[in-house]
């Protein structure tokens, strides 16, 4: 089920893509309708597999074969409703690959494209909450690295302004604040608070109390440790004696 393509069918499926990805609405095409049949079949095949994990390493094999298609739609696309992109959208944030996920995010939500019908959320509810969700998942096994923490918050910057519900908003941003909260604390603080604003059961009381203690002592560390200022006493003067008993007197 692996992407077997040569080189020279690759380059063949590029330049197609190129070619018939700017008018999806305009009726079937023949790598359009390609494509359609190969999810088909790859869906068929991620059904079998009962393990989570291994859908997740079926779907990091089986993304490659549909790139062309992406970038074809990324750069000439005209904004046309596609279930095929969405759907490897989400196939991309759940094997990890954020900025591929987020690149077609930004598109989709630019053109107002639609989750296929099987999903009831909207498209950036999808991408705040898998997002959060897959990276939780990373985070909780040591496996997230800094290039997806970038893409976590970019996902939070780019879904600020959409409509979703307040407890997939306050998911984000705890998520955000969690795996900031070494780096930045206050920046982290802000997302703790963000997320109990929208949700108060998204289990960050704590973590904000935490995280204000922490900021409070290290405010009065920096106090105690600031060099003193040293204010020394004016130098007293003596009077000056005269050598001479003679008073002077006005000429």
């Amino acid at each position: 089920m692996s992407d077997s393509m040569t080189p020279a069918q690759r380059h063949r499926q590029a330049a197609l893509a190129q070619k018939e990805v700017t008018n999806i609405a305009a009726g079937p095409n023949a790598v359009y309708r390609l494509l359609q049949l190969k999810l088909r079949e790859d869906k068929q095949a991620l059904k079998s597999k009962q393990s989570i994990q291994a859908k997740i390493e079926l779907k990091r094999e089986l993304v490659g074969h549909y790139d062309e298609w992406i970038n074809a739609t990324l750069t000439a696309g005209k904004g046309d409703q596609d279930n095929l992109l969405t759907t490897l959208m989400l196939w991309h944030i759940d094997i990890g690959s954020f900025e591929r996920a987020l690149d077609i995010a930004e598109y989709a939500m630019k053109h107002d494209l639609k989750m296929p019908d099987a999903h009831q959320r909207t498209l950036a509810t999808v991408v705040a909450e898998e997002i959060a969700d897959t990276a939780k998942k990373l985070a909780a096994s040591g496996e997230i690295t800094d290039e997806q923490i970038a893409q976590v918050l970019r996902a939070s910057t780019i879904t600020a302004e959409e409509d979703m519900p307040d407890q997939v908003r306050a998911k984000l941003s705890r998520q955000v604040g969690e795996l900031t909260e070494a780096v930045n604390p206050v920046f982290a603080l802000d997302n703790f608070q963000n997320a109990l604003k929208f949700d108060e059961n998204s289990g960050v009381k704590g973590s904000i109390k935490r995280l204000e203690k922490q900021l409070k002592d290290a405010e009065l560390k920096h106090e105690d440790e600031a060099p003193q200022e040293i204010v020394s006493e004016p130098p007293t003067i003596e009077p000056i004696q005269s050598d001479s008993p003679e008073v002077l007197k006005e000429s």
